[in-house]
């Protein structure tokens, strides 16, 4: 009897001593997992705030290399600015080359002529002689003069052969003030002088140039396709073809 009532002690007490033993087991498993949990959420958090960092600095990059492309496409434009303006004002000295030649031809031609095709020889010299003279003052770089000097040869001899170049001499004046607009309406004075000319060819030229400078490229462009369509064996013809590929 005293043997059965120890035996079930035992068991009682092993009943009771194990079921704590598992708890306390559990226990430790559930804190060993959120140990490792918070492991896991600290080295997360690391990395997120690792992610975030290069993120905030690919960002910045990103604004510094907008930053610079804005400022190379405002060169880009910048330089394709000047290199129109450089093209046009080339173009204007080409041009202003060719009339000094044919002005400079156009001289002996008339001292030479036969008598018959000089009905008025005198004026003729005398019309030569202002217009060389306008030129001259037109190279010196006294603009304000050459102008008021080749409109009033245009106006002393309205017949001579050289007044649609004078006209456009005065255009040419007002193109180098940057006067655009009153460039382009001497220039078109200059084409309705010799409308079959090549002087049309080069006022039409002009008048293309004058309008790019305005940046009104759509109008350039319709009077330099003019010229290569009216007069397409011209040296202006040649220029106005560059242009357009411009």
């Amino acid at each position: 009897m005293q043997r059965r009532r120890l035996a079930l002690t035992v068991v009682v007490g092993a009943l009771v001593i194990l079921p704590g033993c598992a708890t306390r087991g559990s226990v430790r498993e559930v804190a060993a997992r959120v140990s490792q949990a918070s492991k896991e959420v600290a080295e997360l958090r690391r990395a997120q705030a690792a992610s975030t960092r290069e993120t905030a600095a690919l960002v910045m990059e990103l604004r510094t290399l907008s930053a610079r492309f804005r400022d190379t496409e405002a060169r880009v434009r910048e330089s394709s600015d000047r290199i129109t303006t450089l093209a046009n004002r080339i173009a204007a000295a080409e041009s202003s080359v060719r009339e000094l030649a044919t002005t400079v031809e156009a001289v002996p031609r008339a001292l030479v002529a036969p008598p018959d095709e000089r009905p008025d020889h005198s004026a003729t010299i005398s019309g030569e002689q202002a217009f060389a003279t306008a030129l001259k003052t037109f190279h010196s770089g006294e603009l304000g003069q050459a102008v008021l000097e080749l409109t009033d040869f245009v106006s002393r001899y309205p017949r001579h052969p050289l007044v649609a170049r004078a006209q456009l001499w005065i255009g040419e004046a007002y193109f180098k003030q940057r006067d655009y607009r009153q460039a382009l309406m001497e220039f078109r004075k200059g084409v309705d002088a010799a409308p079959d000319s090549s002087v049309a060819a080069d006022g039409w030229l002009k008048i293309g140039q004058a309008y790019g400078m305005l940046r009104e490229r759509p109008a350039a462009n319709q009077a330099w396709r003019h010229v290569v369509r009216e007069y397409p064996d011209t040296e202006a013809a040649g220029r106005a073809r560059t242009l357009l590929r411009k």
